[in-house]
């Protein structure tokens, strides 16, 4: 169960609102000189210090179910070739902190922020597709001894 605002609420179940309930993806790379930071609106938007342009990008939120790794499915419009450039450069995983906010309240984040890694993107002249892993456990070292021949010889 998500912890949302009275504000995204009262918002939400409204007959007429003019609250717009807007995502925010900050992605950052070590061979990127800045971070890419878009806001899928028409207008850039500031949160927490930071300026987030406007970006044409779909997100599809992960399913609720047991199995399996929650991940963001993500679409983006390759118009600019911009980010094709910078993610040719890349040769390990892209990390990224996606989160929604109301574009009326940018600084206060109504669901997320979600810890993301994009390992691999498909492209063509259009569209850009990938997927965004939150919670990368696969990755994450499990106890603290490692399985080596001297340490655990009866694996091996």
């Amino acid at each position: 169960m998500r912890n949302l605002s009275d504000r995204l609420l009262a918002a939400t179940y409204a007959q007429d609102s003019a609250e717009v309930f807007v995502p925010i993806v900050k992605l950052t790379h070590v061979q990127w000189a800045d971070s890419v930071r878009w806001v899928r609106d028409t207008v850039a938007l500031s949160h927490a210090g930071e300026t987030y342009k406007p970006f044409p990008f779909d997100l599809a939120l992960p399913e609720h179910k047991d199995e399996g790794f929650p991940v963001l499915r993500f679409t983006a419009q390759n118009v600019t070739r911009e980010i094709i450039r910078q993610m040719r450069k890349v040769r390990n995983e892209v990390l990224g902190e996606v989160s929604w906010v109301l574009a009326a309240t940018p600084d206060v984040v109504e669901m997320g922020p979600f810890e993301v890694q994009i390992t691999g993107i498909e492209y063509d002249a259009l569209t850009i597709n990938g997927v965004m892993t939150i919670e990368p456990i696969l990755e994450e070292q499990f106890g603290f001894l490692e399985m080596t021949p001297s340490v655990c010889p009866g694996l091996f």
